[in-house]
Parts: C-alpha cells; sequence; structure tokens
C-alpha cells in the first residue's frame, strides 16, 4: 500500500469518527444565520437590500389580489396579524388530507379547497412570493413545528433519516454540512 493511500485511509477513518461524536452532539440547534458572514447577516437584515424582499413584495400583492375571484385576506385578513407565527409551526397535520403537510403545501390546499384554483407548482413564481409573505410575518418567532403531535411520527424519523442519509455520488447526508461542519 502507498504511503498517500495509507494516508488517505487514515483521514477518512478519522474524519468518520468525528461525523459519528458531531452526530450525538447535545448542542441546541441554531439558525443559518448565526454562519453568516457579517456581510451576508446586513444583507439580511435590511430589507431594502434583502433580495427575497422582491417576492415578499409580490406575496404582498397576491396575498390581496382578488382577481381569480378570491383573495388571501378575504378569508384570513391581514397577514401581519393573522399569519403571525403560522410558519413556524409546519409541518402540521392535515386532518382532511390525513397526512403531514408543510407550509406549500397547506397554501396549495387553501387555494383548491376554499378558492378552487389548482394548486402552485414549488418553483413557481407566484408560489414563492406567497411562501415568502407568509413565512416573513413569523419573523422573529422561534421554529417550533408539533413535534408532540403522535401523528407526525412516522414522518419527522423518515425526515431524520432521510437528513443524515449519505446518498450521490461524493456520499453526503445534509447533516454533514448542516450540522458538523456549521458547528451545530
Amino acid at each position: 500500500m502507498s504511503a498517500g493511500l495509507a494516508a488517505m485511509i487514515a483521514v477518512l477513518l478519522v474524519g468518520l469518527c468525528a461525523v459519528d461524536v458531531v452526530a450525538q452532539s447535545d448542542k441546541p440547534r441554531r439558525s443559518g444565520f448565526d454562519f453568516m458572514s457579517a456581510a451576508t447577516q446586513a444583507l439580511q437584515r435590511d430589507d431594502e437590500q434583502n433580495p427575497v424582499m422582491l417576492w415578499v413584495k409580490d406575496g404582498a400583492r397576491r396575498w390581496n389580489d382578488v382577481s381569480a375571484g378570491f383573495a388571501c385576506a378575504g378569508c384570513h385578513g391581514e397577514a401581519q396579524q393573522s399569519m403571525r407565527g403560522v410558519a413556524a409551526r409546519y409541518p402540521a397535520w392535515d386532518e382532511q388530507l390525513g397526512a403531514p403537510v408543510n407550509l406549500q403545501r397547506r397554501i396549495n390546499l387553501c387555494r383548491e379547497r376554499h378558492q378552487q384554483q389548482p394548486p402552485l407548482g414549488s418553483e413557481d413564481d407566484a408560489m414563492l412570493a406567497l411562501e415568502s409573505f407568509v413565512a416573513l410575518q413569523s419573523r422573529g418567532v422561534p421554529i417550533a413545528p408539533p413535534a408532540a403531535d403522535p401523528r407526525l411520527a412516522a414522518a419527522l424519523e423518515r425526515g431524520s433519516q432521510m437528513y443524515s442519509s449519505r446518498i450521490g455520488q461524493l456520499a453526503l447526508s445534509c447533516a454533514q454540512c448542516h450540522d458538523q461542519l456549521a458547528g451545530g
């Protein structure tokens, strides 16, 4: 075995041991904002400079748009009050569907059930706008999905397994960047 190959194997073994130690960490979860550079944090703090505000402003317009016969505001009223904390509570269980849904799915269910509108695609500009606008109303609210809901247990476990599973050509998992490398 060449010295280079032996060194590479040693580094991989040390890395695997470190992965196991970090994976068992009891450190509290922190926002990705904490790991951003000062310049990126400043950009996110400034609503006039933050690029996502383009979608948020479009979402505010769409929230009140009655051109399709219904507006979100027609049922929910002012989003600043009615949507405060809503995004922080997802995923959540949908009784009628009998399954967990995320915020995007909830928006589409509302469109389908109450506005008789077709669902929007996940990358559709209208969806990104509405989802961003609703999510902004939860700014500063701690993320607190209903983890105690036993109906969500299986989905949360599947999500946890997917998050930790190594996939792809490089055999990486979400956890390797979002937890281990970010100090989570």
